[in-house]
């Protein structure tokens, strides 16, 4: 017997940062993969609009996660919130040369948005070519984040005895979570948008099979919603988020009950989750309100209803028309690409009714992601904590993607 080839792989463990909530997972990166340990914890009320609050939170919270649950080894990977990326596309002068491609990045950020590179952290997506001023242009998508802001999480792995072996931004992330569904040759002709719909931030991105072409952070998330329905009932905000958690997950059971995945991603879904991976949204599934427990009261319950018929107003209004607009950019880089379908990711997106709204807005089919749907073993009670891995669990694409991502650092 030859010692070492029988070790196991574990993935790093990948550390999601995220507006809402600390969310740990670690897997084994097998095909299918295979569940080692999650655990997530929200983010409280005080902690959202304070930095040193919020870090202060995930210093405790990243400790509490680790020691609770079995992850194994001390490598780590991280995401860069997307409230504190700027996600920006560039027309650069086409060049084969990467110190070049840099260069213009950097002026691109110096000059037109203000941004000094030297105190950036600054990494980029090429898109392919396209026509500009003065003739053909290269169209790449930057991503830069202060450094920081970079090492302020770096620190905080540190300080939990972890080593920062990568980090990625969200966008990134989203795309590695689902590059399984698109193995094919011919799947490079088929445009996907995800669209993944957080506390603070929705994030858009639009891929080509598995190759990014537009990426984008609107400043909308269901924070805002949330702050919308504790002032039309009169309560905090921590209740006011109660009552929507409640209200979202009747929806995605009623969901999971009537719709089945499409045909064109049956196939790659796996055992254990029945139905799971992509489930269709249907215009006519029916919105109701579940009975909520005794955390919320009748008037929370009445003032969350009433603001969810009238839509949410101006808010809602303004993020369907960001998404309008990045649909229409990026027809206007690719007219021979049509958007097949839509993916709602993240913790707002088990608001079903609030898909269905984009989704017609968009007049764009519409699809439920899991991106857990894959994992073997998510039947084992002790392997996650803060959180029921056997429910689907839209809002566990980035840390899902950074698993399955490259180390870089």
């Amino acid at each position: 017997m030859v010692w070492g080839w029988s070790r196991t792989r574990y993935s790093p463990i990948a550390i999601d940062f995220g507006a809402d909530s600390l969310k740990l997972l670690q897997i084994i990166p097998s095909d299918p993969p295979q569940l080692v340990a999650a655990g997530s914890i929200d983010v409280p009320e005080h902690a959202r609009a304070d930095p040193a609050a919020r870090q202060a939170f995930f210093a405790d919270a990243l400790k509490e996660v680790l020691s609770g649950s079995k992850f194994k080894s001390k490598r780590a990977i991280c995401s860069i919130p997307a409230y504190q990326t700027l996600v920006q596309h560039l027309k650069i002068t086409r060049s084969d040369d990467p110190i070049e491609i840099e260069g213009q990045i950097n002026e691109h950020l110096r000059h037109r948005l203000n941004v000094d590179p030297s105190r950036m952290v600054v990494r980029h997506c090429p898109v392919g070519q396209v026509m500009g001023e003065g003739g053909a242009k290269q169209e790449v998508i930057c991503f830069a984040v202060s450094r920081d802001a970079a090492m302020g999480y770096i620190q905080l792995a540190h300080r939990a005895k972890l080593e920062v072996v990568g980090m990625h931004s969200e966008p990134l992330a989203i795309l590695k979570a689902f590059a399984h569904l698109y193995r094919r040759d011919s799947d490079t002709e088929r445009s996907t948008c995800f669209i993944d719909l957080g506390g603070a931030t929705t994030k858009v991105i639009i891929a080509h099979g598995i190759e990014m072409a537009f990426a984008k952070t609107i400043h909308v998330g269901g924070d805002y919603f949330t702050r919308q329905v504790a002032h039309a009932a009169g309560t905090s905000f921590s209740d006011a988020r109660l009552t929507r958690i409640h209200q979202a997950g009747g929806g995605v059971d009623n969901m999971r009950a009537h719709d089945a995945p499409s045909p064109g991603v049956a196939g790659d879904v796996q055992p254990p989750r029945a139905n799971a991976g992509m489930r269709a949204i249907n215009d006519d599934q029916p919105m109701q309100a579940t009975a909520v427990a005794d955390q919320a009261s009748d008037e929370v319950q009445r003032g969350a209803t009433q603001t969810t018929q009238a839509d949410f107003g101006e808010t809602l209004d303004c993020l369907i028309d960001e998404l309008q607009l990045s649909i229409r950019y990026h027809q206007s880089l690719f007219p021979e690409r049509k958007i097949e379908k839509l993916i709602f990711l993240g913790g707002e997106s088990r608001h079903v009714w609030l898909c269905q709204k984009i989704a017609r807005a968009l007049r764009i089919g519409a699809q439920l992601g899991d991106p857990l749907a894959r994992l073997v073993g998510l039947n084992r009670p002790t392997g996650a904590i803060g959180v029921d891995m056997r429910q689907p669990q839209p809002g566990w694409a980035v840390p899902m993607g950074l698993c399955l991502s490259e180390a870089n650092l």
